[in-house]
Formats: C-alpha cells, sequence, structure tokens
C-alpha cells in the first residue's frame, strides 16, 4: 500500500505512516506537507499523512491550511510518542558542534537542551528532520549535527550525539490520515470543521459555539487560523466528540450553517486521545 508521507525516508511521518497501517508500506516521500495533501487530492495516492500538532509547540499550519482548502478528509487520526536525538557525522563530539538543523518543530520541542548545551550554535531550519540528517550525511562536517529521530542514524549512517534531548518527560505528536473519504461511525468518535463567519461582530462565535453546548456536544479543540484574505480575517478550526452521522452532531451542524459563510466538515474518524 503506497502512503504520501513527509519525506525523506526516516521522518517522524513515516514513523506515524507505519504505526497506522503497518511495516509493509510503501512510503512515497514529498517535499512538503501541501506536496502530501495534494497528491491525495489528485488521487495519485490513497491516503497520506501529515503531522497536525504537538505537545509541545501546537498547530502546524501548513496542515491546517491544506485542511481548509484542498478536497481532502481526514480518516484517521495517529498519535505517536517523539523522542528526538542529536545525530552527527561518525566520530561528532556535543563541544565541537556549531550548526544544528532541523525542522522548526524538533528544534523548538529540543530548546531547552540547546540553550544549556550549545548556546553559541546556529540553528538551521529545514523541511523535516530527515532532511537535516541527509543534509549532515552528505556533508559529512564534524561541526553540524541535526535533530530527528533514532531511525535516522542508521538510515543515513550517522552517530548519536546525545538521546532524549526533548524538553519534558513526555512528548507526542498528533499525526492525520488524509484520504478522499472518511470513517464510518465506531460509536467512539471525533469530527473535526472548519468555519468562516458571515460577518465579525461581538458574539458571533459564542453563538454558534452555543450550538454544540446546548446539545452537550464537547469540543476538544478550538483554533483560529489566518484566512490569508485580508489582516485580521480569521478560519475556525473545532473538533468535537462523536461523529457527524451521530443525530445531536448532525443537527449542531446544520444549525450553525445559518450563522456561517462557509462550513467544511473536514471529517470524522475514530478517536485516539
Amino acid at each position: 500500500m503506497k502512503v504520501g508521507i513527509l519525506g525523506p525516508r526516516g521522518t517522524y511521518s513515516e514513523i506515524a505512516a507505519r504505526t497506522q497501517f503497518g511495516h509493509d508500506i510503501e512510503p512515497v516521500p514529498y517535499p512538503l506537507i501541501t506536496d502530501v495533501a495534494e497528491a491525495v487530492e489528485k488521487g495519485e495516492l490513497p491516503v497520506g499523512v501529515a503531522p497536525v500538532e504537538s505537545l509541545r509547540e501546537g498547530s502546524i499550519g501548513e496542515t491546517l491550511d491544506a485542511l481548509a482548502w484542498l478536497d481532502i478528509k481526514v480518516q484517521a487520526e495517529i498519535v505517536v510518542p517523539v523522542s528526538h536525538y542529536l545525530l552527527g557525522s561518525k566520530g561528532a563530539n556535543l563541544n565541537e558542534i556549531k550548526q544544528v538543523l532541523s525542522h522548526p518543530q524538533a528544534l523548538a520541542q529540543c530548546r531547552d537542551f540547546l540553550r544549556k548545551n550549545l548556546p553559541k550554535a546556529e540553528f538551521v531550519n529545514m523541511s523535516s528532520t530527515a532532511e537535516a540528517a541527509k543534509q549532515v550525511s552528505k556533508l559529512k562536517r564534524p561541526y553540524m549535527a541535526a535533530i530527528g529521530s533514532k531511525e535516522l542514524d542508521d538510515l543515513y549512517g550517522l552517530e548519536v550525539i546525545r538521546g532524549n534531548i526533548q524538553s519534558g518527560k513526555e512528548n507526542f505528536t498528533r499525526f492525520l490520515c488524509l484520504a478522499k473519504e472518511d470513517s464510518e461511525p465506531t460509536g467512539d468518535d471525533k469530527t473535526s470543521i472548519v468555519f468562516y463567519t458571515k460577518e465579525d461582530r461581538p458574539g458571533i462565535l459564542e453563538e454558534i459555539l452555543r450550538e454544540f453546548a446546548v446539545r452537550e456536544i464537547n469540543l476538544t479543540k478550538i483554533e483560529s487560523r489566518p484566512s490569508k484574505k485580508a489582516l485580521g480575517d480569521y478560519l475556525f478550526f473545532v473538533d468535537l466528540e462523536g461523529h457527524r452521522e451521530n443525530p445531536l452532531v448532525e443537527e449542531a451542524l446544520e444549525a450553525i450553517k445559518t450563522k456561517v459563510a462557509t462550513l467544511k466538515i473536514i471529517g470524522s474518524y475514530p478517536k485516539r486521545f
């Protein structure tokens, strides 16, 4: 089974894909999350896996934008424990590291370690943790290191300089399985939606959310994201408990249609946390 992932090989997206679909998948790497989502939209792949939020640093805007604007659905959510490793060329020493490459989320999740141990190092943003490892492997410079998963050391011929360098005892990332269709009801589901209000006036958001409250539908996440149309103009993303086919959920969604300019049901899928 082909599964689109944020590439190159060895990213946490690949780990999440194998967690969901097993180790026999054929991962198809793409340079950007948007590329993964567009491949699913065009029917080039049956499914793709993309990170959407981390415990430490919050949501990933590129994924939210894809969910809002592309013709794709969420079929499943995958929660993966994340342990970050500082990786370098063979024989690399922590005291010699002057440049650290990784995805911005990974760099942020390891901020405490980096401030304490590499206060003078330059931090370089990369499109993925695996792309960072690939660059360090290719250049073989003793002062360069990458942050990523343990699996990257064998994949790219690197050496672990330090392990478990993320801040805090627990670190999880939530991934979404993207497809053309969402999932059937299981009895323990979530539904994700995104909407855009008709007008900007006091109380409009409260009026919309009240439709869920009066039906005792629990909202697990509420987040705004710039619409990219005008400064101060926002889309609202909401995760709620229950499947879109649940009568109360269906009733609430119908009720808010009269209060919003646009409403997209991103998908209903089995609840994982």
